[in-house]
């Protein structure tokens, strides 16, 4: 008997991920609920734990869902997989493999559903980076190009947080550079009635944030400069330094750039050791060029999609499930 243990965020994903691992006869014969995160997060996300099992001769669907999984065999795509809005842009690999799965569960590949959509990236995209999550640290810093969106992104989160959550939020900006930078994050905070900082030293930075110890959450918005400046980068490097204990960093990329500028964005940022990414403008696109080079490229986590201007309700959670909805019920092409 082949026994295996999923940790889902609820029941239908784990029948899900259980059907297309061991195949229709596996059977649940456990769950509980367990906290996800570090041990020192005293709000670990709570997740299920369920324990699946399946008779260890019954492997035949499942050796071939394992070969849709590792394997790449070149086949015949459908006119329908090509112009697919979703997968039109993706790897000729992913679309071998999308080929590959419509023939084994005997699908049209031009009748495919949203949730068979959903089932398919699941599958051939095992923990993949929309799947990563990090845990909010209490204190984040947000960082990124000029334009993508990175203070507009820092009030949806502190609004969500200190809305939904209920947690005493801190802004903290060491934009001082371009023209009306503070002043746009000091206004969300007087919405929010959250305090409000401006760092303008690397010095000044343990003292500022000292200042907001009675916040449960400080988040952090940092010059935004181009990935070529690297004397900037470095300056940005020096604030951070400057903070004590552990914190998340996240940078913000626009999905709205092209390809070739996104890698080179996220090579050059590499210099700050950014821990995650948050995608903005999603609104902005009419095509998932960018959407398939992370996914089939990246391995840190993504931790927020972003699509219009309105705060706090234009950013979601950037699960597969979450982007693919939206993708489904908001990308029109001309």
């Amino acid at each position: 008997m082949i026994i295996k243990k999923y940790i889902v965020n609820d029941m239908k994903e784990a029948i899900i991920r259980a059907k297309y691992e061991l195949g229709k006869d596996a059977v649940i014969i456990s769950q509980r609920t367990v906290k996800v995160g570090k041990w020192y997060n005293l709000r670990k996300k709570k997740q299920l734990e369920v324990t699946v099992a399946v008779e260890e001769n019954i492997v035949t669907k499942n050796n071939n869902i394992n070969s849709i999984q590792n394997e790449y065999k070149e086949t015949d795509m459908g006119q329908s997989i090509e112009t697919d809005f979703i997968y039109e842009k993706a790897s000729d690999i992913i679309k071998n493999k999308l080929v590959s799965y419509c023939d084994l569960y005997e699908i049209e590949d031009n009748k495919l559903t949203i949730e068979e959509k959903k089932n398919f990236l699941n599958l051939v995209l095992k923990n993949n980076c929309f799947e990563k999550k990090l845990e909010l640290e209490r204190i984040n810093v947000f960082m990124g190009p000029t334009g993508v969106g990175k203070t507009t992104t820092i009030a949806k989160i502190a609004a969500k947080e200190h809305l939904v959550n209920k947690r005493n939020v801190g802004l903290v900006t060491m934009d001082t550079y371009r023209i009306g930078a503070v002043e746009q994050l000091k206004t969300y905070a007087n919405i929010l009635d959250a305090p409000f900082e401006v760092v303008n030293s690397p010095d000044e930075m343990a003292y500022k944030i000292n200042k907001l110890k009675d916040c449960d959450m400080i988040l952090i918005d940092t010059l935004g400069t181009s990935q070529r400046n690297k004397g900037k980068l470095i300056d940005i490097k020096d604030y951070l330094d400057a903070i004590e204990g552990e914190f998340n960093k996240y940078l913000v990329l626009s999905v709205s750039t092209d390809k070739d500028t996104i890698y080179s964005i996220l090579d050059r940022y590499k210099l700050l050791n950014y821990d995650g990414l948050i995608l903005t403008k999603f609104d902005e696109v009419t095509v998932l060029t960018n959407f398939w080079s992370i996914i089939e490229n990246n391995t840190l986590p993504v931790q927020y999609f972003c699509f219009g201007q309105d705060v706090p309700d234009d950013i979601k959670d950037a699960t597969l499930e979450n982007l693919l909805d939206y993708i489904e019920e908001n990308f029109t092409y001309a």
